[in-house]
């Protein structure tokens, strides 16, 4: 059977210099319609038309500063407000949604692209991370419909369409805590990576003490096989220390969002977050730009181009992505990040770093 490719076009897309990726962002942007088709969004449609955006003016990425921001409470509002199938632009194959509860929850088409695209982006996360043949996950997911649930199936998926990696994964849950023995499974079938939140891995210590009969002992004692950990959901920054001493592990961080999917990852030089440029235009909207728009009622912020940015700038990043159910144009994403550096990384990776700093 003819192997089906998953991973990103072009091949080595990881190391093509700053210009290079700037230009394909462009050019998948312009040809790829992107703007056109997003302005058939009832996340875009009305805002766009009363703000007289024409779509088909946008001919390059400068353009896009003609564009109004958009955000979470836009999407709220818009498949709270219209019709359910007029906020895709195409065919959905699944909805996640956000953690919000209740009636502030975000709703996300993907369509069959962007699943493709997320399992290419897994397949480049294990290559960055130094995944290795073979290797046996010990996944810890939040409940559905969070993407987050469904990451460790689309990584199955992409290794046995893809990578071939022969990749093992065992999926627990903190909320099956007590009410099965994944635990003291885990500890049977000994895994080599750790692929779960920050916070929950914490929180595992005692339980994996537990399940061994043994109140004080650490994962790192329990754990014979277990070397590195890779960490999502939540900042990995205030608890990977304590991570660190706990399970014994290089700690990795990962940055996911519900809205596309970033992967956004921590290599071996664990010097910020590769953002990968391939994938999205981003853009950062400076901290004093910030405050002039919570001080001043009706001014518009300006943001600046991340590739554009002197190292050290801080602010909230903003997203203009390729997606086939739903393009973010301008999306404002309400995490404040930092700007490590835009030069190559030691580890020979050509995408911008960012560390990830809170919510904005």
């Amino acid at each position: 059977m003819e192997r089906l490719k998953v991973r990103l076009e072009p091949d080595g897309v990881e190391r093509l210099p700053l210009a290079d990726l700037v230009q394909l962002g462009e050019h998948r942007l312009v040809e790829g319609q992107v703007v056109q088709r997003a302005s058939r969004s009832s996340l875009y449609e009305e805002r766009w038309r009363r703000a007289g955006v024409d779509a088909g003016a946008v001919k390059q990425r400068n353009d896009l500063r003609q564009l109004p921001f958009a955000s979470g409470s836009h999407a709220v509002e818009a498949v709270k407000r219209r019709p359910l199938p007029r906020f895709p632009c195409t065919k959905a194959w699944a909805w996640y949604a956000t953690d919000t509860a209740g009636e502030r929850r975000k709703w996300i088409p993907y369509a069959k692209q962007d699943l493709l695209l997320y399992m290419g982006l897994l397949a480049r996360l294990g290559q960055v991370t130094g995944i290795k043949e073979g290797d046996v996950f010990l996944t810890v997911t939040p409940m559905a419909p969070r993407i987050t649930n469904a990451l460790p199936y689309l990584w199955m998926y992409a290794d046995v369409l893809d990578t071939r990696q022969r990749l093992e994964f065992l999926v627990g849950s903190m909320f099956m805590l007590g009410r099965s023995n994944w635990t003291e499974f885990a500890l049977r079938r000994q895994p080599t990576v750790l692929f779960c939140l920050p916070q929950d891995a914490l929180d595992l210590v005692e339980h994996f003490a537990k399940a061994a009969g043994q109140p004080e002992a650490k994962p790192k004692q329990l754990f014979d096989r277990v070397r590195m950990g890779i960490f999502f959901g939540q900042p990995l920054a205030p608890r990977r220390e304590q991570i660190r001493a706990a399970y014994g592990v290089e700690p990795f961080d990962c940055y996911v969002t519900t809205e596309f999917p970033a992967l956004f990852a921590e290599c071996p030089a664990h010097n910020g977050l590769h953002l990968w440029m391939d994938v999205c235009i981003p853009e950062i909207i400076p901290t004093d730009e910030l405050e002039k728009e919570k001080a001043e009622r009706g001014y518009v912020p300006t943001a600046v181009f991340v590739d554009q940015a002197s190292a050290g700038i801080e602010g909230e990043l903003v997203l203009t992505t390729f997606g086939e159910a739903l393009p973010l144009v301008r999306y404002r994403l309400g995490d404040l990040v930092r700007l490590v550096g835009t030069d190559v990384c030691s580890c020979g990776v050509t995408h911008p770093r960012i560390t990830i700093l809170g919510k904005a």
